[in-house]
């Protein structure tokens, strides 16, 4: 029922979703895989992109040095105080990388040693373990999940580990009982959130904001090719009250990049970012 209800609400406001303002008591999240974010790494680009929004969830970074260099392109930019949340590396040989959250620090508190990997009950679920911490934007405390799901030419496992986080969302919210507020973000390597390596999430109420048919968050080889990749997930018993409905893919402000997931962005990543808005004076978590 809410995944119809959240659908039609997005099939009805789908050509004016981009371009809404933000106000004052709201926060932009969103999720980018940066691709292959090290030393050689044009910063400045991706900063212009990452600027738009409040916190981002950053996949692929593959130098802490570019990262920091990455927090200070966007302070510089934007005037605004800028900074990270940084995984340990994850994965090993071409598969190792770190997550990061980047976060306008006037916008964005992260509630301090909140950030851990994934306490997977076996080792080897995943190539990459998720990463999560908390963060609080107005009276709105929330927890992000980030995941960059195996890459590969089979897609078994990457289904797999789709399938699995499930696990993730159950294990990560019975850390802390009193926070209800789970955003799960990032790289899925599945081809929408119909596929059913999807069914497990959605059995116990967990959602996708982005449903709009068409949607593609990647780049193919040729103009307006590409896959849908990359989403954000919540359960709306919980986080409804906070999300505004408003949500979209690629750029979220008509700047030089163009409204949308254009294919200026190709130049910057192979992804584009996703985005969604969330109320700063609303939480309905448990007391």
């Amino acid at each position: 029922m809410w995944y119809c209800l959240l659908a039609g609400l997005l099939t009805l406001a789908a050509a004016r979703l981009l371009t809404q303002a933000v106000g004052s008591d709201e926060v932009v999240i969103a999720s980018w895989n940066v691709r292959n974010l090290g030393d050689a790494s044009d910063v400045q680009s991706r900063a212009a992109v990452i600027g738009e929004f409040d916190i981002v969830a950053l996949q692929e970074v593959e130098s802490e040095e570019a990262l920091s260099d990455l927090v200070e392109a966007l302070s510089d930019r934007s005037g605004y105080e800028w900074r990270s949340v940084v995984s340990p590396r994850m994965g090993e040989g071409g598969f190792a990388e770190f997550y990061a959250f980047v976060y306008r620090a006037e916008r964005v508190q992260f509630l301090k040693g909140s950030q851990a990997i994934y306490p997977a009950p076996e080792p080897g679920d995943f190539v990459r373990e998720p990463f999560f911490a908390t963060f609080r934007a107005g009276v709105f405390d929330f927890t992000l999940v980030t995941v960059h799901v195996v890459w590969g030419d089979s897609t078994s496992p990457r289904a797999t580990e789709c399938r699995r986080l499930v696990s993730v969302w159950d294990r990560i919210q019975a850390l802390d009982p009193s926070e209800d507020d789970l955003i799960l973000l990032g790289d899925f390597n599945r081809d929408s959130p119909t596929d059913i390596a999807f069914d497990l999430l959605k059995t116990i109420g967990v959602v996708p904001l982005l449903t709009a048919s068409g949607t593609r968050t990647t780049f193919g080889t040729t103009a307006g090719g590409g896959y849908w990749y990359d989403n954000i997930w919540i359960d709306p018993r919980f986080t409804a009250a906070e999300w505004t409905g408003k949500v979209g893919a690629g750029s979220r402000l008509a700047n030089t990049y163009g409204t949308g997931c254009s294919e200026q962005l190709r130049g910057i990543s192979d992804h584009c970012p996703v985005w969604a808005v969330f109320a700063t004076e609303v939480d309905d978590d448990p007391s």
